[in-house]
């Protein structure tokens, strides 16, 4: 008896070495959610997988699959405070909110000295529209915009969501009060998709000592996006907020899910890079992705 307890054993852990072996040497399906445009910034109806050239590591890997992105955004809209009493912002607001209803699960947020949630993910544009009203109209003078990015992030992170999209409005300049670094690679981690529009002029340097914190908020504000697959946009005024918000929504409903392999063996790299083999269209992709 002990010696067939013993054979079965030994023979139950090696098929459990060779499942777990296998597990790790299988090929795996990696999914990055690009904004594809023509020369004209039009959206791209016709994108295939011959059309482009992906590495990650460095090294090239086979595109199986290029498909307009049909996941519900999971989004939130974070506000900074200073901005809220605005009418022009609260018209872009809703606007924008019209043309991503119907493909996302919208929360919103606003930034003061910490984050508030207005509403929770929905898509109901009612719903929505309500949460704009119960903006305060005496909002903080101070922002922890760059916290409330990396918190924003440790939440995308933490529910794993398929394609979690980050759209922060904020003055430019202010304090950050944490380290970039550490905000931009937790956002690496969630995956999120990051978009910064933010109203120049309007931030506060403060004493000689802290243009450290402010120089911190600009880089999760402009590297933030740009890691991402995002893009900043900067405003002279409110009044352009409406604009640059339609021009966000039109490009997120354009996406495309680009599916590649890793090949059996090779671990996850967080370095991704993207090119297009065809002619006159433009590719916005993050160049840091998460660890999987």
């Amino acid at each position: 008896m002990t010696m067939t307890f013993r054979a079965t054993t030994f023979a139950a852990a090696a098929l459990l070495t060779a499942t777990v072996a296998a597990t790790l040497t299988a090929a795996t399906d990696r999914t990055v959610y690009v904004t594809v445009t023509d020369s004209k910034g039009a959206a791209v109806p016709d994108l295939a997988a011959a059309d482009l050239v992906v590495k990650e590591g460095g090294k090239e890997r086979e595109v199986t699959k290029v498909v307009p992105a049909s996941a519900k955004m999971r989004m939130t809209l974070a506000v900074e405070e200073r901005l809220i009493a605005d009418t022009s912002i609260r018209m872009a607001i809703f606007e924008f909110l019209k043309r991503l209803a119907e493909y996302s699960e919208i929360r919103m947020i606003t930034i003061g000295l910490r984050n508030t949630t207005v509403a929770d993910y929905t898509g109901s544009l009612d719903v929505l529209v309500g949460a704009i009203n119960k903006f305060t109209l005496n909002p903080n003078r101070d922002s922890n915009v760059a916290e409330g990015v990396l918190e924003i992030a440790d939440h995308y992170t933490d529910k794993k969501a398929e394609r979690p999209v980050l759209v922060v409005l904020a003055m430019s300049g202010g304090q950050a009060g944490v380290d970039p670094r550490t905000v931009l690679d937790k956002l690496r981690q969630s995956g999120a998709t990051m978009y910064s529009v933010t109203l120049a002029g309007g931030g506060d340097a403060g004493p000689v000592g802290s243009l450290g914190d402010q120089s911190g908020r600009e880089q999760v504000l402009g590297d933030g996006p740009k890691q991402s697959g995002g893009r900043r946009i900067e405003l002279p005024s409110t009044g352009a907020f409406s604009r640059a918000m339609q021009q966000i929504a039109d490009e997120l409903r354009g996406q495309y899910a680009v599916t590649y392999v890793l090949p059996d063996g090779v671990k996850p790299d967080k370095r991704f890079g993207i090119s297009a083999k065809r002619k006159g269209i433009n590719l916005r992709a993050p160049s840091a992705i998460p660890d999987k």
